[in-house]
């Protein structure tokens, strides 16, 4: 039996909890109860249950809780487990894992994974009100917190496609992965990414980037444009000639705040030279630089990878060879693209003749699904970007109507 108070009657809908807890038996389940109630906590869930119970739960929510605690007791490879908790739950999480072994090995480990504190049983009211700060919304020992990665994607030349990925990618990582993502389209005077998604512009990201300093979670969440409830959109449309001063720095800024809430901030960067886009070079981990077949962008692959790679955060470039037109004569080879960049090509996307246009026009996401093999890609780079096994097998199988078991 479960004490949850996130269900409104008449309605089978999962609103958002802010004290979520898993138990592997009745004494320790009792006790937390006890401390719901001492604390008058009015969104709460908690029962017993395993990790694989927790995982299917935060599945179905669309936000993760304020504090998540989980019974380790029954767990093999507790390490193993959390980081598959990890992949469906936000880095704003404040995770407290409980146990039965006083295990400072253990200990240290669950810290690096992001884990705020572990507590050995038999829990009481009273431990847990040391742990927890119910009034601060925080668990009270310092730990090193979890954050979300960024992630830019840049073109070696315009047209080459560079938000249609980057928006399939998005889509794909909220969707089919569930993580949460924040997408950024940093040319302020209005990117293709609104359209293709269907969505109005708030001018958020100008917004922010003009006010750092009053940068709060309230305040970035009314900022955000949602598109489902894993993927919120920044942007901005600034009249063409209009100036946008901002501090130099407030891109980072921006880019921890979205960190601290998100897996993955994924970054729409449209001009090279641009100053925020060369900050955002600075304050990713990953860039991705699309090309086509073109001489034209294998020279200007050269100079950007070069420009990208020469910074001191030393973010991982890699280059994803893109056909947006259809095949015609005098295109590179892409061995000969290989051979003249000097580096290997991570992934080669196809050209997709119908179903990504008719996504991007109509605005309706979910026509780029039928594009098979424009997806198969997504699916690789998503597996990248995440490190789970892409299976080559399962689009096929999709394809055939089989489920696999």
């Amino acid at each position: 039996m479960s004490t949850d108070f996130s269900f409104r009657k008449g309605t089978t809908a999962v609103r958002a909890v802010d004290f979520v807890a898993f138990v592997g038996d009745r004494d320790t389940e009792q006790v937390l109860k006890s401390y719901v109630l001492e604390h008058a906590m009015p969104h709460t869930h908690v029962t017993i249950g395993s990790i694989d119970d927790v995982i299917a739960y935060l599945s179905k929510i669309q936000r993760s809780p304020l504090f998540l605690l989980i019974d380790l007791h029954g767990s093999a490879m507790p390490l193993s487990d959390l980081g598959r908790l990890a992949e469906v739950c936000e880095p704003s999480v404040q995770v407290v894992a409980i146990g039965e072994r006083n295990d400072v090995g253990l200990f240290r480990n669950l810290l690096k994974l992001g884990v705020r504190d572990y507590l050995v049983k038999p829990l009481t009211v009273e431990l847990l009100n040391r742990t927890l700060s119910v009034s601060e919304q925080k668990v009270n020992p310092v730990a090193q917190t979890r954050a979300g990665k960024t992630i830019a994607l840049v073109g070696s030349r315009g047209g080459v496609g560079v938000t249609t990925i980057a928006l399939n990618l998005a889509l794909h990582l909220a969707d089919d992965t569930h993580r949460r993502i924040a997408y950024v389209d940093l040319n302020l005077h209005g990117g293709a990414a609104n359209s293709m998604l269907d969505i109005h512009c708030n001018n958020g990201l100008i917004d922010l980037l003009q006010n750092v300093h009053r940068l709060d979670p309230q305040y970035l969440e009314r900022t955000l444009v949602g598109k489902g409830s894993r993927l919120c959109v920044l942007s901005s449309e600034l009249d063409y000639g209009a100036t946008s001063p901002f501090e130099p720095g407030a891109l980072k800024r921006v880019l921890e705040a979205l960190r601290d809430n998100f897996h993955y901030v994924i970054l729409d960067v449209s001009k090279h030279a641009h100053p925020l886009s060369s900050e955002a070079f600075d304050n990713t981990s990953r860039v991705y630089v699309v090309a086509d077949r073109s001489v034209h962008s294998v020279r200007e692959s050269l100079r950007l990878l070069r420009y990208i790679e020469d910074r001191d955060n030393n973010p991982t470039a890699s280059l994803l060879l893109n056909s947006p037109n259809a095949a015609t004569a005098g295109k590179v080879r892409p061995a000969d693209f290989v051979t003249a960049v000097g580096r290997p090509v991570l992934f080669e996307i196809p050209y997709e003749a119908k179903a990504v246009s008719i996504a991007e026009n109509l605005g309706e996401a979910h026509f780029w699904k039928s594009a098979n093999d424009f997806r198969q890609a997504i699916v690789r780079i998503g597996s990248d970007l995440t490190g789970q096994r892409w299976d080559a097998e399962r689009p096929l199988l999709e394809r055939l109507g089989i489920r696999r078991r």
